[in-house]
């Protein structure tokens, strides 16, 4: 895993990013303090990278393909943000060393093998919880297909991420789809049921379904006629059929006022962001929510307790009023509850943020990330964010600038 960061005001950006990678074998997890995650485009230009998730894309480390950019790049420069990206991704679609057919496989295989894992997992649950036998493999099966269906209905209405045929993917990733399904289900299965999980994998892949080898891809600064800070948050999965699939996740720019865009301070975390969000809110995301999970429950369950407790019997319009009170009240506490996270934590915070000068944008989002990776010290999970932490800031008169960088080198033997 991985912890990034970003903090923007009108003075410039710092990004910041620890180097911890995971890798592992036989379920046992192996952690590397050596990633590099945060990438300058060039000297000519002042735009950063930062890379979460997958440390690869179509088995190609994101450094080499980041610095074969640089080097398609040039000099050349661009208006907007947003135009850098377009034309990374025309560099991405145009270079055939990145569009390799056989990787093809591995793509298709990541996608559908995590969504037909989700889908099993949930038969389980609901097999459980039914009380269901599950030694019967045609009640299995049954429940099988029936979430199979459920899955197929929620990616038909959904407008397709990339325009690719059905014939000529079944054509070549049948194969595939059949090695998955025998990985995970180990009971025979119909002819048709196998072509059902073809069409449904064709479905997750061209649908708004990412995998966990996905690419969290971050591209932050300036264009050539932006004076505030700009970025972009995308995730890319890679290519099928020769189609690139990727999805914007969002965009934060710095403004001249603060009811414009983000206004004029924006923190923006990536990937284990919990720690960033607790300082921002003053409430871990996880604590929040089981929370409310907590309260829905038990407004859902007033109406029973009521007619329990008090040994009443309420009629169907009663119990309907007794409901949506307290759904009132659930999104009164809610809005309670948010009001006064902004009010005395965010816009405090963003108060200061916005005034400070960029080497204190630069040790604020440094604090940030070696605050996340304490707190994964401190837990029983993997140590997944680590130091060094490599830290920089973009601006518009000074470009990108190293501000803490590790090295794989000592650069005295090396002059």
């Amino acid at each position: 895993m991985t912890a990034e960061v970003s903090i923007m005001n009108k003075h410039g950006m710092s990004l910041a990013a620890d180097s911890a990678i995971t890798s592992g074998f036989d379920g046992v997890p192996k952690v590397y303090n050596s990633a590099n995650k945060l990438f300058p485009l060039s000297n000519h230009h002042p735009i950063g990278f930062m890379v979460y998730g997958a440390a690869s894309f179509m088995e190609i480390p994101w450094e080499v393909i980041i610095k074969s950019y640089r080097d398609e790049v040039g000099d050349k420069t661009f208006d907007d943000v947003q135009d850098y990206f377009e034309d990374f991704l025309t560099f991405l679609n145009r270079d055939r060393r990145f569009k390799n057919e056989e990787i093809e496989d591995v793509i298709v295989y990541r996608t559908f093998s995590d969504l037909l894992k989700r889908i099993i997992t949930r038969v389980e649950n609901q097999i459980e919880e039914a009380g269901e036998e599950v030694s019967d493999e045609r009640k299995v099966a049954k429940w099988l297909e029936k979430e199979v269906d459920q899955q197929m209905k929620g990616f038909l209405k959904e407008d397709p991420m990339i325009e690719i045929e059905y014939k000529p993917f079944e054509q070549k990733f049948f194969d595939t789809i059949q090695e998955i399904k025998d990985e995970y289900i180990d009971f025979e299965t119909s002819k048709t049921f196998s072509k059902r999980l073809c069409r449904l994998a064709y479905e997750s892949v061209k649908n708004d379904f990412f995998s966990r080898g996905s690419t969290g891809f971050v591209i932050a600064g300036y264009g050539e006629q932006e004076i505030f800070p700009h970025l972009l948050n995308y995730r890319l999965e890679g290519f099928v059929l020769g189609k690139l699939k990727y999805k914007k996740l969002k965009e934060r720019k710095i403004d001249y006022r603060q009811n414009q865009y983000d206004g004029t301070a924006v923190i923006e975390a990536f990937a284990q962001r919990e720690m960033v969000d607790s300082f921002m809110v003053g409430v871990e995301p996880h604590i929040e929510e089981t929370m409310f999970n907590i309260i829905e429950r038990v407004l859902a369950e007033y109406p029973d307790r009521i007619q329990k407790h008090l040994g009443i019997h309420l009629d169907k319009k009663q119990v309907n009023q007794l409901q949506k009170m307290g759904n009132e009240l659930y999104g009164s506490i809610k809005d309670t509850l948010e009001d006064y996270q902004l009010r005395n934590y965010l816009q405090p915070l963003l108060g200061i943020v916005r005034s400070l000068p960029k080497v204190e944008l630069a040790n604020m989002a440094e604090a940030l990330m070696n605050l996340t990776s304490f707190k994964r010290k401190l837990t029983r999970a993997t140590e997944s964010v680590g130091p060094p932490i490599d830290v920089a800031v973009i601006s518009k008169g000074d470009g990108f600038v190293w501000v803490k960088r590790k090295s794989y080198y000592d650069k005295e033997l090396n002059e």
